[in-house]
């Protein structure tokens, strides 16, 4: 599966890149998220979260970071026991914004196999909705 979104941030790139780098610092619609590796986040900095993917499952997801250019990239590859992907962003100066991009590449496993066509859907309006929730954080700080 692959997701490709966008969304316009009225605050610089650096900001944008820096909220998403410390994903730790401020967890969204996640019951854990706790960075893992101790120190500055940078290529190598491993996250540890627990989703509640359906009602009563819940996935533990371990991601790290693979690319890590300050107002420009931050990738990570993710991994949990139905799944594996990647996640990349770019960070685009518009003026006094930020066009934020977001890549991400989902490969499911086993039995979710089947359910992928409904997982994109449900995926890509929860991808959005973050994306949107991002940009009312930021915007309102």
């Amino acid at each position: 599966m692959y997701f490709e979104l966008s969304i316009t941030i009225r605050r610089p790139p650096l900001e944008v890149f820096t909220f998403l780098r410390d994903k730790d610092k401020h967890p969204r619609g996640v019951l854990l998220l706790e960075k893992v590796t101790p120190g500055e986040p940078g290529v190598g900095t491993l996250y540890r979260e627990v989703v509640q993917m359906m009602p009563f499952v819940r996935e533990e997801i371990l991601s790290v970071i693979t690319r890590f250019d300050p107002d420009e990239y931050l990738d990570e590859n993710f991994e949990g026991a139905g799944f594996k992907g990647h996640l990349a962003y770019q960070f685009l100066q518009e003026d006094d914004r930020t066009r934020l991009i977001q890549r991400e590449t989902m490969f499911a496993r086993g039995l979710l196999k089947v359910f992928e066509p409904l997982i994109k859907r449900m995926f890509c309006r929860h991808l959005q909705e973050r994306l949107e929730a991002i940009k009312a954080i930021l915007e309102s700080a």
